[in-house]
């Protein structure tokens, strides 16, 4: 499976950063190509299920993922229950650095068409790799602006 990865450094305490990241209901109000996010099942106070609604060049794409926090390790941890691709999941990280906080994310997929991958597999690469650090940008700009 590919592996995509994105990492960004954030001038604001790790807990904030963290909080930010927990609260992805959030999202669409600062994330562009996100339309919807909702939580449509709390599992328990450690994991829930999203529904996601995005756009990837103005394709429409959503998916369902089961999402569980690990607040020890200020993780995020996810994994798609349903959608379009055979597999994906990842986990958001979040890191003390000097200056603030490391966040990063790295995602595992699989499209799940081999015939696509094999022609067309980089350039799928190639715009999630934009999608992921559009997203860290995002965030980063979101808690930063009171930093302006």
């Amino acid at each position: 499976m590919p592996i995509i990865e994105a990492t960004i450094k954030i001038k604001k305490p790790r807990l904030e950063v963290y909080e930010a990241i927990k609260n992805m209901e959030s999202f669409p109000r600062f994330m562009r190509d996100i339309k919807s996010l909702n939580v449509i099942k709390r599992l328990n106070e450690n994991r829930i299920i999203t529904s996601w609604e995005t756009e990837i060049d103005g394709a429409p794409v959503s998916w369902k993922e089961e999402d569980v926090f690990d607040d020890d390790n200020f993780q995020v941890k996810f994994n798609m229950v349903e959608g379009y691709y055979k597999a994906y999941q990842g986990l958001w990280s979040v890191k003390s650095a000097a200056d603030g906080t490391e966040l990063s994310i790295r995602v595992e997929f699989d499209w799940g068409i081999p015939v696509l991958e094999k022609h067309v597999g980089k350039a799928l690469e190639n715009k999630a790799q934009r999608s992921l650090r559009g997203m860290i940008q995002a965030i980063r700009k979101e808690l930063e602006k009171s930093n302006v």
